[in-house]
């Protein structure tokens, strides 16, 4: 089959395409110190603009409406982040109880198993066992005193956000600069907007009712910290498919170790079990809709490549930055034939 000048020219586009996305990736994992705390300031300074705009309407001057908006947003965000911390003191306080009950869950496991099998188990084996058991505390008191580190990250962000929403008219021009036409580049901008807005927005409602959902029912259960593990595994939705999984071990664990009886952490199954089914089938299509429209395998590669280059941050970011992605390739005629390998056309 003869090569047309049309194929060689799609291939030349698509070869720029792939170094520029090299160099990007290259440069993010250069820079992930800058990128990380500069993309979320990104997306939260869309979410606020809305705010901001209706303030400047009142007559509130640039400046004071920022201010005015990131504290709203700010004084949100402290009551959450002090009511965790106060949540993890008192767990962090009980984990050395809960780690001797552990020990004291496997004793009898190996017990159990001794009695069915005929045979005493290896002591080493029980020991090590124990051993492992027995690091989980300082583990898991490493894993917290560790997001310390993420201090200077969320120094940053207040400032990104200030200066990226008091000089968004000049984002804007230059991107009229870069694509020729101003009419082009605001309605570019809309749609991104649009997008990370719509997905921000819906994203939170869902996690406000998945946070009523889990905490309800771990506190018919009576499991400990219900209200702290509610809202915990609901925030880790922002991980799709496995954010539930990863919220719902925990209350797990709990709930194993501190009952008399196995059936209240068979019950913990179930319930996120059952909120799982809701949130994937009812509460998310129909809150979410087609607002980021990214089907399974694109999400989940997605996530895979934004872990490898940014870690955590990246998979939070991952699936927004797709819909941006595939909203700005919708306009490429060379392109285009991408969007169809990431949209969901079911959404």
């Amino acid at each position: 089959m003869p090569v047309t000048e049309a194929f060689k020219t799609k291939l030349k586009l698509y070869s720029q395409a792939c170094i520029v996305i090299t160099f990007l990736v290259v440069l993010a994992i250069a820079a992930r110190s800058f990128i990380i705390p500069l993309a979320f300031s990104a997306l939260f300074a869309i979410v606020l603009n809305p705010l901001l705009r209706k303030l400047e309407g009142w007559g509130v001057p640039r400046i004071l409406a920022i201010i005015l908006a990131m504290l709203s947003f700010t004084l949100i965000l402290s009551a959450l982040a002090t009511y965790s911390a106060y949540q993890l003191n008192l767990l962090m306080e009980d984990l050395p109880s809960i780690q001797k009950r552990v020990v004291e869950l496997f004793d009898q496991v190996l017990a159990n198993l001794e009695s069915v099998l005929g045979f005493e188990l290896a002591e080493r084996n029980g020991s090590m066992w124990k051993d492992a058991l027995k690091r989980v505390a300082p583990f898991f008191g490493d894993f917290i005193s560790g997001t310390s580190s993420a201090a200077t990250i969320i120094v940053q962000i207040p400032i990104y956000i200030f200066l990226i929403l008091l000089y968004k008219e000049k984002f804007l021009r230059f991107l009229g600069e870069v694509l020729t036409d101003s009419s082009t580049a605001h309605s570019r901008v809309s749609e991104v907007k649009k997008v990370v807005q719509g997905y921000v927005s819906g994203l939170f409602i869902v996690i406000l009712i998945l946070a009523i959902l889990n905490s309800l029912g771990l506190w018919i259960l009576g499991i400990r910290y219900a209200l702290f593990f509610g809202i915990f595994s609901a925030v880790l939705t922002v991980i799709p498919y496995l954010g539930n999984f990863i919220g719902g071990l925990f209350p797990f664990l709990v709930a194993l170790v501190t009952k008399d009886s196995a059936w209240y952490a068979v019950g913990v199954i179930a319930i996120y079990a059952v909120v799982q089914f809701l949130e994937g089938n009812f509460i998310t299509p129909n809150i979410m809709g087609s607002k980021v429209s990214v089907n399974p395998l694109a999400a989940l590669i997605s996530l895979i490549i934004g872990g490898q280059i940014l870690g955590l941050a990246g998979i939070i970011l991952a699936i927004p930055l797709v819909g941006i992605i595939k909203t700005m390739l919708s306009h490429s005629e060379t392109l285009r034939p991408l969007v169809i390998l990431i949209e969901d056309e079911s959404s």
